[in-house]
Formats: C-alpha cells, structure tokens, sequence
C-alpha cells in the first residue's frame, strides 16, 4: 500500500534547545508538522534530539486546501 498524501514544503523553523524523547509531549502542539533529528547525547549518554517545527498558521492554511499534516522523522 501506498500513501498519495502531499506534504506541504513549507520551511520548517528550528525550535530552541535540544530535547530528550520523554520531553516530546510538553513542546508537540496540535495542527502542525514536526521534523526531528537527532543530535547528539548529553553527558549521562541520553540521545538528546533536534526539533523543526512549521508555523501554525502554515499549516491551517494546507487543511484548508485539503492537504494532510504529517509527523515527519528523519530516517538516521
């Protein structure tokens, strides 16, 4: 099975910081795509990680035309 879906190509914005997994929940907000990298470790060897994020407005603007917000992850 394949998935036809269109991604919008709107940028992406870095979000401040570098984030455990675990940490996830608290910066997800509903209604918009996110793109995760990883990023290195911390000291205490926990995978710290990256996050891109698209602009609200953005991604109202896609649903609008009938186009799907997607979760995105980096395949590293």
């Amino acid at each position: 099975m394949s998935d036809t879906t269109a991604i919008p190509t709107e940028p992406l914005k870095r979000i401040p910081g570098l984030y455990r997994r675990w940490e996830l929940p608290e910066i997800f907000e509903v209604q918009r795509r996110y793109h995760i990298e990883e990023a290195g470790t911390h000291a205490d060897g926990t995978p710290l990680l990256a996050v891109y994020a698209s602009d609200a407005e953005c991604d109202f603007q896609s649903q609008e035309a009938g186009v799907h917000v997607a979760l995105e992850r980096s395949a590293s």
